[in-house]
């Protein structure tokens, strides 16, 4: 994978010059949301799916009439939620904010039918930057109305909040394909993209006490939706 993503970073200038003279490099600064949950048996409770945000900017060099060459850098928060749990009296909500910066390489082919729909794919290289667990816990609790007495009638709701930083679990640097599509309008850009990650997030070995070990693993799942503005070089 490492060959692959530093071979296609090597012919970047080349294909700069296979550009097709009717269009033009151009750069799209871009923002938007995450939707993302993780999935392995390194973790212990139910994910379900949490939002986030991304940021970033992507270079587009036109390599012929319908297909071209781009690169970039995002910042994406993503990670995972975990199902709520829920007692009579008490309910607790849990969730994993992983943060990344992301360099992506990809080919991005345009549709020949419909002006500005766009499809692209490639490979991408994600640097971790943070990892924190977070949880909220919410209770309902009696009053104390003086004497050493409560009462049932007299209530309040409690919260307590906790966070820890699990960026040890973590591996560093990942590697994902990234999958999408995308329409230009007026130079408005509106992108959605899937990241299927190749280097699980984490990876971690257990020792079984004698007989061995073995590796537990978590793979991020992330859909990227973005809206932004190409200005032409």
């Amino acid at each position: 994978m490492k060959k692959i993503f530093f071979l296609l970073l090597a012919i970047l200038p080349l294909a700069a010059l296979a550009q097709n003279e009717n269009r033009r490099v151009s750069i799209e600064p871009h923002a938007g949301m995450t939707i993302s949950k993780m999935h392995g048996g390194a973790l212990t409770r139910d994910e379900t799916w949490k939002t986030g945000w991304t940021a970033g900017a992507e270079l587009e060099i036109p390599l012929s009439t319908y297909y071209s060459l781009t690169t970039g850098v995002d910042y994406a928060l993503i990670g995972t939620g975990f199902k709520e749990e829920k007692e009579q009296y008490s309910s607790a909500k849990s969730w994993i904010n992983a943060s990344y910066v992301y360099v992506p390489l990809q080919i991005k082919a345009y549709s020949p039918g419909v002006k500005g729909l766009a499809v692209h794919l490639g490979v991408e290289m994600g640097i971790m930057t943070s990892a924190k667990a977070h949880a909220k816990m919410t209770s309902i609790r009696t009053m104390d109305i003086g004497d050493g007495m409560s009462s049932v009638f007299l209530w309040e709701n409690y919260q307590r909040k906790e966070s820890e930083d699990v960026s040890g679990k973590f591996r560093n640097i990942i590697y994902d394909i990234p999958v999408g599509l995308s329409y230009e309008w007026r130079n408005i850009m509106l992108n959605a993209t899937y990241r299927y990650e190749i280097r699980q997030a984490i990876s971690q070995k257990i020792n079984n006490y004698g007989f061995g070990s073995n590796a537990v693993t978590a793979r991020n799942h992330a859909i990227l939706i973005t809206l932004g503005y190409r200005f032409k070089l």
